[in-house]
């Protein structure tokens, strides 16, 4: 009898141990990694730039001034970033996304700031409050759920709606929606017509030497856009549509920059449309670059890239989901943690690692092949990641790699340096790693 009493008592210990440890292990293996704060997020990519990265030869402190002007009943905000010394610093005019404000891409804006340029940013309050309606404020990134959508996800309420807000149905229909109505050819001049108007008001006050406005050299004109705004990029620069669209003689770019570029199939002819895309031009994308609007995917954003004429034309891939990531607001730290598990999902391997021989593509831009450039070293035959600290620091490597391929093709195409000319060449890829590959026609 005690044998067996003891044995009662033991049973209900040792279970309640048992039961301990499991919920403690389920509940590691259910817990997200937390993201890094922001200061460690600074050290982290400032680490990552100065172990290859392109690094600008002067780092200037820099100036930001905001404004609201009126065009035709419509308010654009603008914001213009320059360094804080006197001189004269080439223009770069940015275009945010749709549901983003005027000061959008500030992580791409200010790394232009502190290399030695002007940044000026213009959009539209219309578009950059566009989201609201549907739940999204313009802090939310484009092609990212709102938070509230997990615990909220039924189609229940009026007009879809729950508890005062979207469901995750809905709001996906809705943006859908709002992305085909604000990337019509009709929406599209209408924008057009807006960066002219803001430029011309622009050199009327470097002229003037209006404050803030006294240091832009207006004779380099860069033009940089995301998503919708790399849509009025390249329709600027010369992209072909079925109807005409307006033209200016005083906005004459030298270059341009194009982040997640839209391509909308049902346009057609998209081996010529961008034949008339002669200026230097950077295009940066990712092999999952989808966009929440269902216009344009990932495979065929590069068509920018290959069927404009050749000659300083540039192509950052980069690897997986990073339509979010090039909205340029977070500094890298929570972007690879979930972005390339598992392998080379989106195709990776197989991407060419030289950076000087370009090789024919499939139907609309992804590249296979290996290059045959000093860079070279494809990853052909895919590979899978060496443990998921390397996913960690994936974010913090493509957010490094686009500051450090904007600079770079800024500096050598306005600035005629050589080491940034070098850097493109002979150190970008080997640099790049798994995290994407740049390519030049």
């Amino acid at each position: 009898m005690p044998h067996s009493f003891g044995n009662q008592k033991l049973i209900p210990h040792l279970s309640a141990v048992v039961f301990l440890l499991l919920a403690l292990f389920l509940a590691g293996c259910s817990s997200q990694p937390k993201i890094p704060t922001p200061e460690e997020q600074e050290q982290k990519l400032a680490e990552v730039m100065n172990n290859g990265g392109y690094n600008p030869a002067r780092k200037y402190t820099i100036i930001s001034y905001q404004d609201v002007w009126l065009h035709d009943q419509t308010q654009l905000d603008i914001v213009m970033t320059a360094p804080t010394e006197p001189g004269h610093y080439p223009l770069i005019i940015y275009l945010p996304s749709l549901g983003e404000n005027a000061s959008a891409g500030q992580l791409w804006r200010e790394t232009w700031a502190q290399a030695g340029y002007a940044v000026f940013s213009v959009q539209p309050q219309a578009i950059s409050q566009a989201l609201k309606e549907i739940g999204q404020d313009g802090r939310d990134k484009p092609g990212e759920p709102n938070g509230d959508d997990d615990e909220n996800d039924n189609d229940s309420g009026k007009d879809g709606k729950h508890g005062g807000k979207s469901s995750r149905s809905g709001r996906n229909s809705e943006i859908r929606f709002l992305g085909h109505e604000y990337f019509a050819v009709d929406a599209l001049k209408s924008r057009m017509e807006q960066v002219y108007w803001a430029y011309h008001q622009l050199k009327m006050r470097v002229a003037s030497a209006t404050p803030g406005y006294a240091s832009v050299d207006n004779s380099k004109v860069v033009l940089a856009g995301y998503d919708l705004g790399a849509q009025t990029v390249a329709a600027i620069l010369g992209e072909r549509f079925a109807v005409s669209l307006p033209k200016s003689t005083e906005l004459n770019p030298s270059a341009a920059i194009v982040l997640s570029p839209s391509i909308d199939l049902a346009e057609g002819e998209v081996r010529s449309r961008f034949q008339n895309l002669n200026m230097p031009l950077l295009v940066i994308t990712g092999s999952e670059d989808n966009d929440p609007y269902a216009i344009s995917s990932a495979s065929v954003r590069s068509a920018v890239w290959e069927f404009s004429p050749a000659n300083d034309k540039y192509l950052l891939l980069l690897k997986g989901d990073v339509h979010a990531l090039l909205a340029g607001k977070e500094k890298g730290g929570r972007f690879g943690l979930n972005n390339g598990q598992g392998g080379d999902k989106g195709g990776f391997g197989g991407w060419g690692g030289g950076s000087k021989h370009f090789q024919p593509a499939n139907q609309y831009g992804s590249s296979g092949g290996h290059g045959h450039g000093q860079n070279g070293g494809g990853t052909g035959g895919g590979h899978k990641d060496d443990g998921e600290h390397k996913n960690a620091d994936l974010g913090y490597k493509q957010v490094a790699a686009v500051f450090s391929a904007t600079s770079a093709f800024l500096d050598k195409v306005l600035k005629n340096d050589e080491f940034a000319q070098f850097w493109i060449d002979e150190k970008a890829n080997n640099w790049l790693d798994r995290a994407g590959v740049l390519k030049i026609r």
